[in-house]
């Protein structure tokens, strides 16, 4: 059998030191109490479920319509959950933020 002649790679090593001032100029992430987190969560899953078990409801036929549309407009009321939640996040960093 023929001998084949494999090459080693060469291992290139490029250290920036850029790269390190870019990390400590970032933006701290505010903290959120965990409550405000579950409404959070809770309200997106709501809109997501309602709009899109709504639409799956749609698919029956007319009846489904008339039942499919009263499910989506649920996701509205999951919104103003959200914002809600927003506002108490805003308040309490303004709270933080001040003291």
């Amino acid at each position: 059998m023929g001998h084949m002649e494999h090459e080693t790679p060469t291992i290139v090593v490029v250290d920036d030191e850029d790269e390190d001032d870019d990390l400590d100029e970032a933006e701290p992430v505010p903290q959120v109490s965990s409550y405000i987190a579950i409404i959070r969560i809770v309200a997106v899953l709501g809109m997501g479920l309602c709009a899109s078990f709504g639409l799956f409801i749609m698919l029956v036929g007319v009846k489904g319509v008339l039942i499919g549309i009263p499910i989506m407009l649920l996701s509205i009321p999951c919104y103003y959950g959200m914002q809600f939640a927003e506002r108490l996040a805003l308040r309490e960093e303004r709270k933080g933020a001040s003291s």
